[in-house]
């Protein structure tokens, strides 16, 4: 079992844009030296639900503080960005981390995000393949020709190449259904968030990937089953609630607002389930979300939840997300002590 911290760098009222990265590098800087095993971030635009729009740039920052974690990007959007800037910006954090980067990416779902680049939603699925096709080309290639619907490239050689060979491992978002047999198939490892998804759906889900990823032939020793999830450990049960309850619910709201078009919009295909998740966020408790998907509580639930994820999923690695909805930093930084102190060592 491995154990990562992930950052959204949210702003919400009552904290600053500053705070929300000196917060994340800090904690991420901490986290290494207690023994996580990696850090995640991920790429938002345009609102408080997330204000890293560059995750290379952070990613590069946090390479030059974490010396001993993986950092892997949860997601990069590729649609968003030219695949062969994407392909040098990633590579070049590659070298600069000693060939630690994870490259996690996705092809975006917050309508507001297309809608201030000027772009489809409806072209997301053939944007993100060509991109992903490109990338691995510009990594594994001494130079570049492809031809696409939206990408041409002649002759491009990029530079730096990434440490790592063939290139990084490529992990891709899996929220809905259709994106888990997806990545299966093409042999990408998944990053998931079932604090979105009901717990029946994801198990389906998740055995939908595996039997997809056995079938196409890929190795199942390489199979990765990893979980992102609010993590607050608190010093008593009690202590968790009182402490992370204004955060979490905060993220919920907000993320409910982002994540698809309002009732009675026009919502893109493939983006059906997004659009079902939203009238779900808009009206859950927090007793239903302690109830059902955070991590939250004294070492002892922690733990026993933990087991719980191993035993009904099959979840080989936990992404922690200990800094949430703007949680202060003494807050976050003492959950993650307690977790590295008392709950990593049952799982190692």
């Amino acid at each position: 079992m491995r154990f990562g911290v992930f950052f959204l760098c949210e702003q919400p009222p009552w904290q600053s844009q500053r705070s929300a990265y000196a917060d994340a590098i800090d904690q991420a800087f901490y986290a290494d030296a207690l023994g996580f095993d990696s850090v995640w971030i991920a790429e938002h635009h345009f609102s408080e639900y997330g204000t890293a729009p560059d995750v290379a740039v952070l990613a590069a920052a946090l390479a030059q503080r974490v010396k001993r974690m993986r950092i892997g990007t949860a997601v990069s959007i590729l649609p968003f960005n030219h695949p062969i800037r994407t392909a040098e910006s990633f590579a070049m954090v590659d070298v600069l981390s000693d060939g630690r980067l994870d490259f996690g990416v996705g092809r975006g779902y917050q309508p507001s995000e297309f809608a201030g680049f000027g772009l489809p939603m409806v072209e997301s699925r053939e944007r993100f393949d060509e991109s992903l096709e490109i990338i691995k080309r510009a990594w594994t290639e001494d130079e570049v020709t492809f031809e696409g619907k939206f990408y041409q490239v002649r002759g491009v050689r990029v530079m730096p190449k990434p440490v790592q060979k063939p290139h990084p491992p490529l992990w891709g978002a899996a929220i809905s259904p259709e994106s888990f047999e997806l990545l299966g198939r093409r042999g990408l490892r998944f990053l998931s968030a079932p604090s979105i998804t009901p717990a029946a759906m994801m198990a389906e889900s998740y055995q939908t990937y595996r039997r997809a990823w056995l079938a196409s032939g890929h190795d199942e020793r390489d199979l990765e089953v990893p979980a992102l999830h609010f993590t607050y450990v608190g010093e008593t049960d009690a202590a968790a609630r009182r402490d992370a309850e204004q955060s979490v619910m905060w993220y919920f709201r907000t993320i409910a607002e982002k994540i698809a078009p309002k009732p009675g919009e026009p919502v893109p295909p493939d983006y059906g389930f997004y659009a079902r998740a939203r009238r779900h966020l808009e009206t859950v408790s927090f007793e239903q979300l302690y109830k059902d998907v955070l991590l939250f509580g004294d070492t002892g639930r922690v733990i026993e939840r933990i087991h719980a994820l191993q035993e009904e999923l099959g979840v080989t690695s936990l992404l922690c997300w200990t800094n949430f909805g703007g949680l202060t930093s003494d807050l976050a930084r003492a959950s993650i002590r307690r977790f590295a102190e008392k709950v990593i060592p049952k799982f190692h």
